[in-house]
């Protein structure tokens, strides 16, 4: 089985979290569409893919001077199920 790596230029940049490509918080409008996509046939990956991404946003923003947004489940994992 091969494991999907996101292909889409809509990627967060660390620290903020906002898009490469647009500049919106990430995952933006363009990435959902592209990485649902992209996960179509296998759900559970894009859960821990955005899960970990999650987990990252909330080190860089633990490191930062200020915490996570408070959307931040909506942002990451809501927009899946």
């Amino acid at each position: 089985m091969n494991m999907l790596v996101p292909r889409t230029e809509h990627v967060g940049e660390r620290p903020s979290w906002d898009c490469r490509a647009c500049g919106r918080p990430w995952p933006c409008a363009t990435a959902k569409v592209e990485l649902a996509e992209q996960y179509q046939n296998f759900p559970h990956g894009l859960a821990v893919f955005l899960g970990s991404c999650m987990i990252e946003a909330i080190d860089d923003w633990a490191a930062g001077a200020g915490g996570p947004p408070a959307d931040l489940y909506d942002r990451f994992l809501g927009w899946t199920s």
